[in-house]
């Protein structure tokens, strides 16, 4: 049964709403009606619904408003805009403003109401399964290089305003060609897919760990007091990377060699950090592997003002 949260304030338009869904099939909808702005946001913060039935017909056009309200408060559930008015430029602005679908009231037989809601649902779904593939790493599940950048450029910009500290880690696994070699590239696909949990499992859960592409990985830690902090952590990446990769055909042992760079002590933008980081990692990686660097000079590994230990 799918629960429909029908939000008008007009008691008659309610009734026969929920009447010609009740008359298609009582089996298949459960409907909540609220008449109230304010309490529509509480339900659909709080509650948990498949779709939203929303009059549009609100006092100052208050009923866009809240379509947008809604889409802030819960930007994946579907909503089915209904209004008393046939105009195909108000439809255009609630479809660009975030709904599904736009309905005329009077013209909504249970049949065509009922398969709205149930298209709304589905469109939502595939819209959602986009958005994850245009953001996040297929084989990892990692964020990809595409939302890293968007994340690392919102960082810089709340790392400037509360004065605190970035950590930009670029991670490129040791050997990792040889396992490729010997045992295939679906044991490769194993062993990445295992180093990404063990990367996420020796960070923050509010830190950011993403995949660039091949053997490459990146991580941003935010709220950064000292550098001393992000070594900890290459730290114990490193000592959770020696274990051996346990695959269907035998043992691979591999590494990570990580560079590091901290913002804003390296003041320079999104590209920039990223070539101070890759340049310290291959420092790491002629080194021999299994070790860290960092771009800026030993001196300043100091504590950066107005932030808390992490």
């Amino acid at each position: 049964m799918l629960k429909i949260l029908l939000i008008d304030d007009n008691e008659t338009d309610a009734l026969l709403t929920h009447d010609i869904l009740a008359g298609w099939d009582t089996h298949q909808f459960e409907v909540r009606r609220v008449a109230c702005l304010n309490e529509a946001l509480d339900q659909i913060t709080r509650g948990r619904y498949d779709a939203v039935l929303l009059d549009l017909a609100w006092p100052n056009g208050s009923g866009l408003t809240l379509l947008g309200q809604i889409q802030s408060a819960n930007p994946r559930i579907p909503v089915i805009v209904l209004s008393g008015v046939s105009d195909q430029s108000i439809a255009l602005q609630v479809i660009h403003a975030g709904a599904q679908d736009y309905l005329v009231k009077g013209r909504c037989r249970g049949e065509l109401l009922a398969q709205s809601i149930r298209y709304a649902i589905e469109r939502k779904r595939a819209e959602e399964r986009l958005t994850y593939l245009a953001q996040y790493d297929q084989l990892t599940g990692l964020v990809n290089r595409t939302l890293f950048r968007d994340r690392l450029l919102h960082a810089m910009a709340r790392s400037k305003r509360l004065q605190q500290g970035i950590g930009l880690m670029l991670l490129d696994l040791d050997r990792f060609k040889t396992v490729n070699d010997t045992w295939g590239h679906e044991a490769g696909d194993q062993v990445l897919r295992a180093t990404a949990d063990r990367i996420k499992a020796c960070v923050r859960e509010v830190d950011t760990v993403a995949r660039m592409g091949g053997d490459e990985f990146t991580v941003i830690v935010e709220g950064l007091s000292y550098e001393e902090d992000l070594a900890h952590i290459a730290e114990r990446i490193i000592s959770s990377m020696i274990e051996p990769f346990c695959l269907l055909s035998g043992q691979a042992v591999i590494g990570v060699s990580i560079g590091i760079t901290v913002y804003p002590l390296d003041d320079h933008d999104i590209d920039d950090l990223l070539r101070h980081a890759d340049a310290a990692m291959y420092r790491a990686k002629q080194r021999g592997g299994n070790a860290f660097e960092f771009h800026v000079a030993a001196h300043s590994l100091t504590s950066l003002p107005h932030s808390k230990p992490l």
